[in-house]
């Protein structure tokens, strides 16, 4: 009997933008997974040391960006967990919760290079596929992961159509510090949610958020 396939987007989500929601949108309808979802990370393993937006508004921004899309849902299950959210602890997790799923973490296309680094990849990538970005160029950018992490990466990296987006989490914050318009870059709700919180203008010490 064939899974059905659960597909999973993990970040800070500081905030939550278009780009992950239409990235999620494209994934969804050339995988067809039972559904996509969004795991808002307590400490990114590659961004410890970073200032965040509080836990509590990450999760609740992601869960107005996706609220009119039936087939995404949003997890606390890393912000629960607190600590360093490693991949490999989550897709453990999703296992117990999910048996009956093939899971398939979504990632962007320049984290290929960085796969290697990963917490125990090797393990992780047993366990899970991985889904990316297809860019011009990025063939051989796959290549060469495939090198380093060995045969099963070629089986465990896919690579799929999604729309090109240029807008980070980083440009968005700069732009709120700046008081610049957010239109076409986060959902309404979203903007709405950041505008009455005032996140992203200072932290307690009075410093700017740190960059993505």
């Amino acid at each position: 009997m064939k899974k059905k396939k659960l597909g999973i987007l993990g970040g800070t989500f500081d905030p939550v933008h278009n780009g992950h929601i239409y990235s999620a949108q494209a994934v969804y309808e050339q995988l067809q997974p039972e559904k996509i979802l969004f795991i808002p990370a307590f400490i990114a393993p590659h961004k410890v040391g970073q200032d965040f937006a509080p836990a509590a508004d990450r999760y609740n921004m992601t869960v107005l960006a996706t609220q009119d899309y039936p087939y995404f849902e949003v997890s606390d299950m890393e912000l629960r967990r607190s600590g360093i959210s490693y991949t490999l602890d989550t897709v453990k997790e999703l296992q117990k919760i999910y048996p009956e799923y093939e899971l398939y973490f979504l990632i962007g296309a320049d984290t290929i290079p960085q796969l290697q680094t990963w917490h125990k990849i090797d393990e992780l990538l047993q366990l899970v596929t991985f889904v990316a970005a297809k860019r011009p160029g990025y063939r051989q950018v796959l290549d060469r992961a495939c090198s380093s992490l060995g045969v099963i990466a070629r089986e465990k990296i896919v690579l799929v159509d999604t729309p090109e987006y240029e807008v980070s989490s980083t440009d968005i914050r700069q732009k709120i510090k700046s008081g610049a318009s957010l239109q076409g870059l986060v959902p309404e709700p979203v903007e709405q949610y950041i505008r009455e919180h005032r996140l992203y203008l200072f932290t307690d010490e009075g410093h700017s958020y740190a960059e993505d």
